[in-house]
C-alpha cells in the first residue's frame, strides 16, 4: 500500500492567515526615490513594520522568493526551515498537479515562519543594502500560489538538499518521509524503500518511523522479501496495539509467516488478529473491511492448520492458548478448506474433531450433520452409515444430550428421523437376504426408534407397517399384531391400511398356530381378539379384498324382519367381497341392495346396484326389462335430486346418462329434454344444441320438439352460429304464420338479423327481401329492411339493385303518408339525398362549350333533375338532410351562372365582339347567381332556428364569395345546447 499522509509543514502551508509586510506606502528604498531621503539618512531611521495583503504569486515564483532568502540567512536553522518550507510547497503544488489534473487557485497565505525570519534578518542586519533587499524580497511574497508547476523532482531535490543542510534529528526523519513519498508518487519505488530504510535504521525513535515501518513492509512483501517484510511488520506491532497500522501489520505478519513457511508462528499472528477484531461492531456489517478481514483471516488461519496436524493442531492450539467464541468458526472453515481441496476424510475429521472437542456444544448436532455430508461428497458409503449412527446414538431420544437441550431439538430432528430410517432401511435389506428371524431385530430397533422420535410426520403410517412386518418377519407375532392394528386403525388414511388390518388377522392365525392346543383357554382367549379384529376390520375397509372369507350372509333374515337398512348393508358386505360368492347369492345380494336402496331414496347406491344385477347372467327378459326401466328411472331420480340441490351442470350431465346407460328407457325422451333446458338455463348453449338436435331427430313427432327451434335459435346465437339460428328463426316463422302473426314477423326479422352478424350478405338479401314480401308494414321495420338491402347491395357492389332500394325507401315514406315517424322520414331524406348526388356530380362535370345551346341545354336537364330530387329531399323536412339539399341547389345555381361566364368563346370573335358577349352571359348568369343567393340566405337564416351544421357553415362561406361586403367576415354564431339532466 503506497497510502502517504499530509505532511503538517505543508497542512499549516494551507492554514496560514496574513503575513506581516513594509509599509502601504512603499519600501524605503521607494520611499528614499521620492521624498529625497538617501541611503545615508537610514541610519537616523526606524523602520516600521506593518501588515497588508500580500498579492498572489505562482508555486515556482514563491519558491524563487524562498531560494533568495535562504541565500540571504546567517543562522543555518533558519536556512533549514526555508529549505523545508519550500520542499514541502513543490510536494503539494506537484501532489495538487496529480489529483486535479488542471491548474489551481491555492487560496492560502504564505508560511508566516517564513516571512518572520526575512522581517527578522532586516531587524538584526547591520548591512543596509542587505537590509533594503530583504525588504523589498519580503513585499513581493505571495500569499498563495495560483499555479501547480511544479514537479515532484522539484520537491526530491529540495527535500535532499534539506538533508544536507541540517543535521536537526527531527527535520531529517520528516525529510526522509516526505523524500520516500516525493520517489512513490513520482514512481520511482526503489528510491522510495532506500528513503525509508535510511529513516528507519538513523531514526529509530522518529515519528516517522512507524508508518515508515509500515510502508518498508508493504514494499517488501510486495516484492517477495517475506523475511525482511516479516521484520519490517513486527516492528510496527511491537509499537503497540493502539497505532493505525497494528491490525494490517498483524495480518500481513502473518501472511509474510505464512509465505516462508513457519505456519505456527503465522496462526500467532491471526489468532492475535482475530482477538482484536472480535467485539468490534462493524463484524455484524458483511460489507465493511473489518467483517472481510476478519473472514479471510478465519479462512488462513485454517489454511494454515491444514498445512500443520490439521483438526489435531486446532484441537491443541485452543487447548494451550484458551477457547475462543469464535472456535467453531475456525472448525468449520478448516473443513471448508479440505472440502475445496477435495479431501473430504479430512473435512470429515475437521468436523468431528468439534463434537470430540464439544460433545454437549448446541451445535454438535450441525457438525455431525457436516461430517455426515462430507463422507457423502467424498463417495464413502462405508464410512456414512457409522457416522449416522453414531448421530444418532449421540442426539436420538435415548441420548442424554436430547434431554437436556430441548430448545435444539427442531433443528435437528428432521435430520435425525432420516438418519434412523435410512439405519432401519439397510439392516432391514440384510435381514431380508439372510432370512434369518434374528436378523430382524435390528431393522425392528430403528423403526421403533423412529416411531418415538417426535414429531410424527406424512411417513408414520408408512414406517409403523414396516415395524410391524419385521415383527412378522421376526417371529415376534404377539408385537406384530399390535403394530398391524395400530397402522390399520391410527392411520386410517393410509392407502395400505386395509392390508395392515387384514395382515393382523393373519398374524392371529400364526399366532394361534403357535399355541398348544390343549391350551383352550388361551386359543379362546386370541379366537375372541380376532374375532373383535375382524368385525371392526370388515366395518372399517368394506371393500378390501380378503373380506369375503371373514363375512358371508345375514340379508335374508333381516329382510323377513323389515329391516331394509341393516339388510342392505349385510348385503353390500357381501355382493363386494372377493372372491365373489356364487351367482345366485351374488344376483340375490344385488337385487336386495338395488330394490333396498331405490325404496330408501339412495338412487345413486340403486344404480349401481342395478347395473351390478343387469350385468349377471341368468335373468330372465321379462325381468331384465323391468331392472332397465327401474335403473333409468334411478339415474333420472338423481338428476332431479342434484336439481333441486341447485346442483344444475350435474343434473344435466345425469340427464343424459339415462340415455347413455338404457338407450330405450321410456324416461330417456324426459331426461333429454331436461338436460337441455338446464343447458340453456345456465348458458350453456354449447352443451344443449347437439342434445336438442338429437331430441328433434329422436322424436320428431313429440310435442315437445314443436319447442326445440325456439331452444336452438338461442343456443346457436349464443355460440356464434348465426347463420344456423336464422335458420330456426326462420323455421319458427314459418310454423307460427297464421297463428301468431306478430311472432312469426320478429322471428323472420331477427333471422334476416343474425344473417347480417353471420356477415353472409346473399343470405342477409333473401331474408330481408323475403320479410319484405311478408310484411310490408309496419313501416318503421319496412323501411329499416328497405336501407339493410342498399347497405348490403352496396357492400355487394350491386349499384343497380342499390338504386331501386334507395327509390323504394323514398317510395315507403310517400306510401305512409302521415304514419311515417321520423326514423322512416330520415331515411327517406337519406335516400333521396344519395340518389341526387351522382345527378350534382354529372352536372359539375358538364362543360359550357361551343355550341353554348347545346351544352347548356345538357346541363340545365341534369340540373332539373338533381333538383327535383333535392327538392324531394327539402319537401320531407329533416333538417340533416334539409340543409344539404337547400345548399346543394343553391350550388347549382353559384356554379351554373359561375360556368356560364366562363363558358368558351365562338370563334373568331374580336376583341369589341368578346366584350360584348361576356357582358351578354353575364346579364343571363346574373338571375342564377341571384337565385343561389336566395337560397343560400335562407339556408344560412337557419341559424335562427338553432340550426348550424356543416351546410349551413357551407352556405356561408359561398356568400362570403357571392356578397363579400356582406359575408367576408367572421361569423359569431351562439350555439344551442340541449343537456338533459
Amino acid at each position: 500500500m503506497n497510502r502517504f499522509r499530509l505532511h503538517s509543514l505543508a497542512a499549516a502551508m494551507l492554514a496560514l492567515g496574513g503575513c506581516a509586510s513594509a509599509p502601504s506606502s512603499g519600501t524605503l528604498e521607494q520611499q528614499a526615490q521620492f521624498s529625497g531621503t538617501t541611503l545615508a539618512d537610514l541610519e537616523s531611521t526606524d523602520i516600521t513594520i506593518e501588515k497588508q495583503q500580500l498579492q498572489q504569486a505562482s508555486a515556482s515564483q514563491a519558491l524563487e522568493s524562498y531560494r533568495q532568502a535562504a541565500q540571504l540567512f546567517d543562522d543555518p536553522e533558519r536556512k533549514a526551515k526555508t529549505l523545508r518550507r519550500m520542499a514541502d510547497l513543490a510536494m503539494s503544488s506537484a501532489e495538487k498537479s496529480d489529483l486535479e489534473g488542471t491548474d489551481s487557485a491555492l487560496d492560502k497565505k504564505v508560511d508566516q515562519v517564513v516571512y518572520d525570519n526575512t522581517m527578522h534578518q532586516v531587524k538584526t542586519t547591520k548591512d543596509k543594502e542587505r537590509k533594503l533587499a530583504l525588504l523589498d524580497l519580503a513585499d513581493t511574497m505571495a500569499p498563495s500560489v495560483q499555479k501547480s508547476d511544479v514537479d515532484y523532482q522539484t520537491a526530491i531535490s529540495l527535500y535532499q538538499e534539506l538533508l544536507t543542510s541540517t543535521q536537526d534529528p527531527k527535520e531529517r526523519a520528516e525529510a526522509y518521509y516526505m523524500l520516500s513519498k516525493a520517489y512513490a508518487m513520482d514512481g520511482k519505488m526503489e528510491k522510495a524503500r532506500d528513503s525509508l530504510d535510511a529513516l528507519v535504521t538513523q531514526y529509530p525513535n522518529s515519528e516517522w518511523t512507524l508508518e515508515a515501518q509500515f510502508r518498508r513492509g508493504e514494499m517488501l512483501f510486495s516484492d517477495g522479501d517475506f523475511e525482511m517484510a516479516e521484520k519490517a511488520y513486527a516492528d510496527v506491532i511491537r509499537r503497540g496495539s493502539n497505532n493505525e497500522f497494528y491490525t494490517q501489520a498483524l495480518y500481513k505478519h502473518g501472511w509474510s509467516d505464512y509465505k516462508l513457511g513457519d505456519y505456527e508462528l503465522a496462526e500467532k499472528s491471526f489468532f492475535t488478529l482475530m482477538d482484536t477484531l472480535q467485539g468490534n461492531a462493524k463484524l455484524d456489517d458483511d460489507t465493511s473491511m473489518e467483517s472481510k478481514l476478519y473472514a479471510d483471516t478465519q479462512r488462513v488461519i485454517s489454511l494454515g492448520f491444514s498445512n500443520l496436524d490439521g483438526p489435531q493442531s486446532v484441537r491443541d492450539w485452543f487447548a494451550k492458548n484458551g477457547h475462543r467464541d469464535y472456535e467453531p468458526a475456525i472448525y468449520r472453515s478448516l473443513g471448508e478448506v479440505y472440502l475445496s481441496q477435495e479431501r473430504f476424510r479430512d473435512a470429515a475429521q475437521a468436523y468431528d474433531m468439534y463434537v470430540q472437542v464439544y460433545p454437549d456444544s448446541t451445535l454438535a448436532p450441525e457438525f455431525s450433520t457436516l461430517q455426515i455430508n462430507a463422507y457423502q461428497k467424498g463417495g464413502f458409503p462405508t464410512l456414512v452409515l457409522p457416522a449416522k449412527e453414531a448421530f444418532v446414538e449421540h442426539y436420538g431420544v435415548q441420548s442424554p444430550f436430547w434431554a437436556s437441550h430441548p430448545d435444539v431439538r427442531e433443528q435437528y430432528v428432521g435430520l435425525l428421523k432420516e438418519h434412523i430410517l435410512d439405519l432401519a432401511q439397510y439392516y432391514h435389506v440384510l435381514a431380508q437376504k439372510s432370512g434369518k428371524p434374528a436378523d430382524y431385530q435390528a431393522p425392528a430397533r430403528w423403526y421403533k426408534e423412529y416411531l418415538e422420535t417426535p414429531p410424527a410426520n406424512e411417513r408414520q403410517p408408512e414406517i409403523n407397517q414396516r415395524y410391524a412386518e419385521v415383527l412378522f418377519d421376526g417371529h415376534d407375532y404377539a408385537g406384530a399384531i399390535t403394530q398391524f392394528e395400530n397402522t390399520a386403525y391410527q392411520y386410517p388414511e393410509y392407502e395400505k391400511a386395509g392390508d395392515a388390518a387384514y395382515a393382523a388377522l393373519v398374524g392371529y392365525q400364526k399366532l394361534m398356530g403357535t399355541l398348544d392346543t390343549r391350551d383352550s383357554e388361551s386359543l379362546a382367549q386370541w379366537r375372541a381378539r380376532k374375532v373383535a379384529s375382524a368385525q371392526k376390520y370388515a366395518q372399517t375397509f368394506p371393500t378390501h379384498e380378503q373380506v369375503n372369507p371373514v363375512l358371508h350372509d345375514t340379508a335374508e333374515d333381516q329382510l323377513a324382519l323389515g329391516d331394509t337398512e341393516g339388510a342392505v348393508k349385510t348385503a353390500g358386505i357381501l355382493v363386494n367381497r372377493q372372491p365373489p360368492p356364487s351367482e345366485a347369492l351374488m344376483r340375490y345380494g344385488w337385487a336386495t341392495i338395488a330394490n333396498g336402496e331405490f325404496d330408501l331414496g339412495r338412487f345413486q347406491v340403486a344404480e349401481m346396484a342395478y347395473k351390478k344385477v343387469l350385468a349377471m347372467p341368468g335373468i330372465a327378459a321379462e325381468q331384465r326389462k323391468t331392472y332397465q326401466e327401474q335403473l333409468a328411472t334411478s339415474i333420472y331420480r338423481q338428476g332431479e335430486q342434484q336439481r333441486d340441490q341447485g346442483n344444475l351442470d350435474l343434473a344435466a350431465a345425469t340427464f343424459l346418462r339415462v340415455g347413455q346407460t338404457v338407450p330405450d328407457a321410456a324416461v330417456r325422451k324426459n331426461a333429454e329434454f331436461d338436460a337441455a333446458t338446464l343447458y340453456i338455463k345456465q348458458g350453456n348453449s354449447k352443451a344443449a344444441i347437439p342434445v336438442l338436435e338429437s331430441f328433434r331427430q329422436r322424436y320428431p313427432n313429440d310435442p315437445l320438439a314443436d319447442t326445440v327451434p325456439d331452444k336452438l335459435a338461442v343456443a346457436y346465437e349464443a355460440t356464434g352460429n348465426f347463420t344456423a339460428a336464422a335458420g330456426e328463426l326462420t323455421v319458427i316463422a314459418g310454423r307460427y304464420r297464421g297463428q301468431d302473426d306478430e311472432l312469426s314477423r320478429q322471428a323472420l326479422w331477427r333471422a334476416a338479423k343474425m344473417q347480417d352478424r353471420a356477415d353472409n350478405p346473399q343470405a342477409s338479401i333473401k331474408l330481408y327481401k323475403q320479410y319484405l314480401q311478408a310484411w310490408p308494414q309496419p313501416y318503421d321495420f319496412r323501411s329499416e329492411a328497405q336501407y339493410r338491402l342498399v347497405e348490403l347491395y352496396r357492400k355487394t357492389g350491386d349499384s343497380n339493385a342499390e338504386t331501386q332500394g334507395l327509390k323504394a325507401l323514398v317510395a315507403t315514406y310517400n306510401e305512409a303518408g302521415k304514419d311515417a315517424n321520423d326514423r322512416v322520414a330520415w331515411l327517406a331524406a337519406y335516400a333521396s339525398f344519395t340518389l341526387a348526388e351522382p345527378q350534382f356530380q354529372q352536372f359539375k362535370s358538364i362543360k359550357l362549350e361551343q355550341p353554348l345551346k347545346s351544352s347548356l341545354a345538357a346541363k340545365t336537364d341534369v340540373m332539373k333533375k338533381a333538383l327535383a330530387n333535392y327538392q324531394a329531399v327539402a319537401d320531407i323536412g329533416v333538417a340533416e338532410y334539409a340543409t344539404a339539399a337547400n345548399y346543394k341547389i343553391g350550388e347549382m345555381y353559384r356554379l351554373l351562372a359561375r360556368d356560364l361566364v366562363a363558358s368558351e368563346r365562338p370563334s373568331g370573335m374580336g376583341e369589341m365582339e368578346k366584350e360584348e358577349y361576356t357582358m351578354l352571359l353575364e346579364d343571363k348568369a346574373l338571375p342564377y347567381e341571384d337565385k343561389a343567393i336566395d337560397i343560400l340566405i335562407a339556408n344560412a337564416d337557419l341559424v335562427t332556428d338553432d340550426i348550424y351544421d356543416q351546410w349551413v357553415k357551407k352556405s356561408f362561406t359561398a356568400l362570403a364569395e357571392l356578397i363579400p361586403g356582406r359575408y367576408a367576415k367572421f361569423e359569431q354564431v351562439e350555439p344551442y345546447v340541449d343537456i338533459i339532466y
